[in-house]
């Protein structure tokens, strides 16, 4: 992922207009625009700053680094959206809604945790500007879910 499309993906996922991004930044509606069709890109500084004021590393914001819960798929935009190890450090393969002091917080099969899911699929549809039926989502998270960590794990024949 290239960095304009890091900073695109960011505003997007927080729901902002290019100019309430900017304001958050103190620069302009342009200098956000220009970032986003790649005609320029942030100096050191204002990465930092957007790294720092919308809870994102800089690797993120560099296209270096992007993370995705190994448990359940969500996209770990946010350093808030990580898990905790049992260290208090953030884990780099969980989200903090599957995965808490080094431990899964619930217990919950491939099939429990796809119906879970399926409860959010109205507003995902929404966000995503799709119209997935249950069914469609369900066949999807059943083939998707056990290529994570987590599920091939406990899949594996002993």
């Amino acid at each position: 992922m290239e960095t304009k499309d890091a900073i695109l993906e960011l505003r997007r996922y927080l729901n902002l207009s290019q100019n309430e991004f900017a304001e958050r930044l103190f620069v302009t509606r342009q200098a956000v625009s220009r970032w986003e069709n790649g005609d320029t890109i942030p100096d050191t500084g204002t990465l930092k700053l957007i790294a720092k004021t919308f809870d994102v590393s800089v690797d993120y914001l560099l296209g270096l680094l992007i993370g995705q819960c190994q448990s359940c798929g969500m996209i770990l935009v946010k350093n808030s959206d990580k898990g905790t190890e049992c260290d208090g450090s953030k884990s780099e393969e969980y989200c903090t809604f599957c995965y808490q002091k080094g431990e899964f917080v619930q217990e919950l099969s491939i099939e429990e945790l796809v119906e879970h899911n399926l409860m959010d699929l109205d507003n995902w549809n929404r966000t995503n500007g799709l119209n997935l039926t249950k069914q469609e989502a369900r066949t999807a998270l059943l083939s998707f879910l056990p290529s994570l960590k987590r599920w091939k794990k406990e899949n594996k024949p002993e």
